[in-house]
C-alpha cells in the first residue's frame, strides 16, 4: 500500500511539474524579451504622418531596448494588407503594427478586410493623436471655409477634394464635414497621402483633406495654404489656423490616432512590457519635441484606456459609415 502511495504522490508531483511548465516557459520569455530584433509593420506608404511618428518611436525603442527595431511599410487597400500580414505573424511580440482610424473603419467598408479589429489583435499603446486639415495650393482662391462652402454650392459637384484613399481617416474627415455642411463635394482617392499633397502643391487639385502630420512642413513652408483644421480648438502647432468648428460648424470635431497593437495571443507579460517600454519612448523630451514638431500630441496610457477608447470608436464608426453610405467593394 505504501509503494502504491509513493508511486501515487510521485506521479502528482510531476504532472503538477508539467503543468507549471507553460506559466514558467512563459515567465523566462517574457524576462528575456526582447532577445531579437523587433519589426513594426507600417500599413501605409512611407512619408505620411504614420510613417514619421513610426520611425521616431522605432528609434527611441532601439535605443532603449538594446535590440533593433525595424519599420516596413507595407501599403495597400487602405492599410488592410499590412493589417492582415500581422495578424498571420508569431503571437511573441516581435512583429507589432502600427496603424491608425483605419483600423476600426476598414471593418465597415470592406467586405472582407482580412482581419477583425474586435478579435485578431490587442491593443498595446495609442502613440499620438492629431487633427486633419484642408489644404490648398497658396494661390488657390479658397482663402477660409466659406470661401470653400461657397464655391461648393454653386457649383455642386464639380470641386473634387483628394484624400489618402477610400475610408482612409482623412475621407472620413471631409465626409463629415461635407454632410455638416450640406455640400456635394467630389472625391478623388489616392494611393497615399504624399501623392494627395503634392497634387495641391502642384496644382492638379483645387484641396485636399490631410493629416497635419503629413504635411505641416509644406505649410510652414509656404508650399501649402491651410484652410481650417478638425480639431474641435485651434490646434498649437499652427495657431493661425482656425477649427472647422469655429468657422460655423460647431458640432463638427475629427481627430486622428496612431496606436500599437499585437497579434491577439501575444502573452499579457510582453503586452505589459511593451506599453512599458513604448510610453517611457513617447515621454522622452527629444520624442516629444520631434513628434510636436510633426503636428501631433503624444498620448500614451495603458492597453486598456487604449482598448476603452477603441470600442465607443468602434461603435461611433459603424453608425457613421452606415449614415454617409461609405462603401469600397
Amino acid at each position: 500500500m505504501k509503494q502504491f502511495a509513493d508511486k501515487f504522490l510521485a506521479g502528482l508531483i510531476a504532472t503538477c511539474a508539467l503543468a507549471g511548465a507553460p506559466n514558467q516557459a512563459l515567465a523566462q520569455s517574457a524576462a528575456d524579451y526582447p532577445a531579437k530584433t523587433i519589426l513594426l509593420v507600417i500599413g501605409f506608404a512611407p512619408g505620411g504622418g504614420l510613417d514619421v511618428v513610426g520611425r521616431v518611436v522605432a528609434d527611441r525603442l532601439t535605443k532603449n531596448l538594446g535590440r533593433q527595431v525595424v519599420v516596413e511599410n507595407r501599403p495597400g487597400a487602405g492599410g488592410n494588407i499590412g493589417t492582415a500580414s500581422v495578424v498571420k505573424a508569431a503571437a511573441d511580440g516581435y512583429t507589432l503594427l502600427e496603424t491608425t482610424n483605419s483600423y476600426n473603419i476598414n471593418a465597415f467598408i470592406y467586405k472582407s478586410p482580412g482581419y477583425d479589429p474586435t478579435k485578431d489583435f490587442v491593443p498595446v499603446v495609442q502613440l499620438t493623436e492629431a487633427p486633419s486639415v484642408v489644404i490648398t495650393h497658396p494661390r488657390s482662391p479658397y482663402r477660409s471655409i466659406q470661401n470653400l462652402v461657397a464655391a461648393a454650392r454653386s457649383q455642386p459637384g464639380k470641386l473634387v477634394y483628394g484624400s489618402a484613399g477610400n475610408g482612409s481617416p482623412t475621407n472620413i474627415a471631409m465626409e463629415m464635414f461635407k454632410a455638416a455642411a450640406n455640400i456635394d463635394v467630389t472625391h478623388v482617392p489616392y494611393k497615399s497621402a504624399a501623392q494627395a499633397y503634392q497634387d495641391v502643391m502642384a496644382g492638379q487639385t483645387p484641396l485636399a483633406m490631410a493629416a497635419l502630420p503629413a504635411v505641416i512642413t509644406h505649410i510652414q513652408s509656404g508650399l501649402l495654404g491651410a484652410l481650417a483644421m478638425t480639431s474641435v480648438k485651434r490646434w498649437p502647432t499652427l495657431p493661425e489656423v482656425p477649427s472647422i468648428a469655429e468657422s460655423g460648424y460647431p458640432g463638427y470635431s475629427h481627430m486622428t490616432w496612431i496606436g500599437i497593437f499585437v497579434p491577439a495571443a501575444t502573452p499579457a507579460p510582453i503586452v505589459a512590457r511593451l506599453n512599458r517600454e513604448i510610453t517611457t519612448a513617447l515621454a522622452n523630451p527629444d520624442v516629444r519635441k520631434r513628434i510636436a514638431a510633426a503636428g501631433a500630441t503624444p498620448v500614451g496610457g495603458s492597453p486598456a484606456e487604449f482598448e476603452t477608447m477603441l470600442k465607443a470608436e468602434y461603435e461611433a464608426t459603424g453608425k457613421l459609415v452606415s449614415q454617409i453610405g461609405l462603401k469600397v467593394d
